[in-house]
């Protein structure tokens, strides 16, 4: 009978080992998808900002309203980043003011 359970228990070990290994290897798939996204999230922002800072489309109120939507659609995404990622560090507040100072400048 103690043999059936030693058995049984590894089986099960076993089983729970592999599964752990399985959900270890999806996170850190989902964490690489999550990463290309926020770069290509960036290169967006940064593309509208560029595009808004044209000398014909400068003060666009269109513009302006879709370069604040996607950096707070960034923001919004870094949070949730930061909720499973253990290495990630939050961006400093510097970015923050910076981000406060260009819309001072603009308004």
């Amino acid at each position: 009978m103690s043999w059936f359970l030693f058995s049984l228990s590894a089986a099960v070990n076993i089983f729970f080992i592999w599964y752990v290994i399985q959900l270890i290897k999806r996170l850190l798939s989902v964490q690489d998808e999550m990463d290309e996204f926020l770069m290509s999230l960036d290169e967006y922002s940064n593309h509208i900002d560029m595009v808004y800072n044209l000398e014909r489309f400068y003060g666009d109120d269109t513009l302006k309203n879709l370069l604040n939507h996607s950096k707070n659609f960034n923001k919004r995404i870094s949070y949730l980043r930061s909720l499973y990622d253990m290495d990630y560090e939050e961006p400093e507040a510097e970015e923050e003011e910076e981000d406060d100072n260009y819309e001072e400048a603009q308004d």
